[in-house]
């Protein structure tokens, strides 16, 4: 449950046809309005939430910069963003028959630059990390916009979104530590539009999604998807912008990935991401406890050596028994 709860950090895109044009034009009754200070990007919240939205917003600047250069974006604006306490209020506004699932706590709308984020506690009773939610939902926007209507891979979008936000845990490691062992890594072919239902392998497809789109750009650079999105752009096949920025195809990419990972080349790089630390200072427990232990029986067999008197060389005449003479 814990590696589910991890991996289900809600990235759900929804079809732009659920929405009516006429409520798109409205205020969402109980909500304040707030623009951004830097950015050209809209808040909506409750107004006790304006604490939480000063600082999304005092990260925002940074975090669309980034945007815009790792995807190669003129200007991410015109963005709405919704804190909201429950998203379904958010549909029910809208008057439709939508809901997201129980798990998602957050939404990015396809092709309509809108991201809701739930404030508050999330299905697993945690408190729901807003920042994250948000820097990967405003992803997702920023991949729309870069893809500027043509088509890109369901893994390439959620993994992008994974890596913008920071989101690789322990849990998903592990996920993908175990699959690379046994041979069961997904193709991303069976990603292409859709990741399974089952929530084992949505679990792995988010967790190799990311680490194949990380390994992309720390191959090719931070430009990479910057260069393949303006050939997407410009009419180009994903595949094939891949193939001209790299100068291997996508699925050769892939192939040489799984081969590093399934051989162990990248055990250290999963590992290191983000519980190193964990992982440095488990062992160094291990090591200590093991001299600890070593030391301990140096010293016993020490005291053990040092106690011992030797044969006793008797001499009766110096201790004689009752009734006897010296």
């Amino acid at each position: 449950m814990k590696l589910l709860r991890a991996t289900l950090v809600a990235i759900v895109v929804v079809a732009c046809t659920i929405f009516s044009t006429s409520a798109w034009s409205e205020v969402m009754p109980g909500l304040v309005t707030r623009p951004g200070a830097e950015v050209a990007l809209t808040y909506y919240y409750p107004e006790p939430f304006e604490p939480a939205i000063s600082q999304l917003d005092a990260e925002a600047t940074a975090v669309v910069e980034a945007l815009e250069r790792r995807l190669g974006l003129d200007a991410l604006e015109d963005v709405e963003v919704y804190l909201l306490r429950d998203m379904n209020t958010y549909f029910e506004w809208q008057g439709v028959e939508y809901r997201p699932s129980s798990w998602a706590v957050g939404l990015s709308l396809s092709d309509r630059s809108t991201v809701l984020v739930k404030h508050g506690v999330g299905s697993a009773a945690e408190p729901v990390d807003i920042r994250k939610t948000f820097i990967h939902e405003l992803a997702h926007v920023a991949v729309d916009r870069a893809r500027a209507g043509h088509h890109v891979p369901r893994w390439f979008n959620e993994g992008f979104a994974v890596l913008h936000a920071e989101e690789w845990t322990p849990e998903r490691s592990d996920t993908l530590t175990r699959a690379a062992s046994t041979g069961s890594v997904m193709a991303f072919s069976a990603l292409d539009r859709y990741f399974p239902p089952h929530h084992q392998s949505v679990s792995l497809a988010y967790a190799q999604s990311f680490h194949f789109v990380r390994h992309l750009e720390q191959r090719f650079g931070e430009d990479f998807f910057a260069e393949v999105m303006a050939l997407v752009r410009q009419g180009t096949s994903f595949d094939e912008a891949v193939h001209v920025s790299s100068g291997s195809t996508l699925s050769a990419l892939e192939t040489q990935w799984r081969q590093e990972l399934e051989e162990g080349a990248s055990f250290w790089a999963i590992l290191s991401d983000v519980n190193a630390l964990f992982f440095g200072a488990s062992f160094l427990f291990l090591v200590a406890f093991a001299l600890r232990v070593m030391r301990k029986r140096r010293q016993a067999q020490a005291m053990v050596d040092d106690d011992d008197p030797g044969p006793w060389d008797y001499d009766p005449s110096l201790y004689p028994l009752p009734g006897q003479d010296r």
